[in-house]
């Protein structure tokens, strides 16, 4: 039997740019999957270390702009957040009997923005050029 020993970063970086490889495929669907469970684990290894995860940045701006021209609701937070997360979580649990639509390649490209600006603020580095230009090279 053979262990592999991998990092919650390491395995969301394996994650992320396999959520690009198949962006390029045009499989949004598996695509949005992978790219948040990178964010999620990105986020959360940037919470351990006191910085603001991308979901964070987002939500706060939204939320303050919403109370900024009048919005009173007291779970406003929690509605901004499941609204960012909406077609993440519904891919991960749905097992209704109705069919679910989405926008999948906007809501993929915008999970996938997310993970990168994670992977960005947890390393300080850039993924490689090849990830960086998937916009410019992919046909979506």
């Amino acid at each position: 039997m053979s262990f592999t020993k991998i990092s919650a970063e390491q395995i969301a970086e394996h994650q992320l740019i396999a959520a690009i490889k198949l962006l390029r495929e045009k499989d949004y669907l598996s695509s949005l999957t992978l790219a948040g469970a990178a964010e999620e684990i990105l986020g959360k290894r940037l919470c351990k270390l006191g910085q603001q995860p991308s979901f964070d940045q987002l939500s706060n701006l939204i939320v303050a702009v919403s109370r900024e021209e009048g919005e009173t609701d007291a779970n406003l937070e929690k509605t901004i957040g499941d609204l960012l997360n909406s077609t993440r979580n519904e891919l991960k649990h749905y097992a209704g009997d109705e069919p679910l639509e989405f926008d999948l390649r906007s809501d993929c490209l915008e999970m996938l923005e997310r993970a990168i600006a994670n992977h960005e603020a947890l390393t300080g580095i850039l993924l490689s050029e090849a990830m960086y230009v998937w916009k410019d090279r992919c046909d979506v």
